[in-house]
């Protein structure tokens, strides 16, 4: 799954949609109080979010996994996003 369209809201919320269809709004008032991320409370900065698939990004240094975006909306670890093994017809 691919992040398709990031759109930044009130309350330093985003909201999500993934080309399989999962949707969802996220609160980064925790993220913005650590680390790199402070950057964000410039709500100008904030604004300027968008999404290459991969990640949602502010810059090319400040970017979150889409992975761990798309677990966080279905309350899942990130971990259980892994697939499942493959089997082939030689197994």
């Amino acid at each position: 799954m691919k992040a398709i369209e990031v759109k930044p809201l009130d309350s330093y919320r985003i909201s999500v949609i993934f080309s399989d269809g999962v949707s969802g709004i996220i609160d980064l008032n925790n993220l913005i109080q650590k680390g790199i991320f402070q950057q964000l409370k410039d709500e100008k900065l904030f604004r300027n979010v968008y999404t290459n698939g991969s990640s949602i990004a502010w810059s090319d240094e400040l970017e979150i996994d889409a992975d761990n975006i798309y677990a966080e909306i279905l309350n899942i670890e990130p971990a259980q996003l892994l697939r499942t093994p493959s089997f082939h017809a030689a197994d």
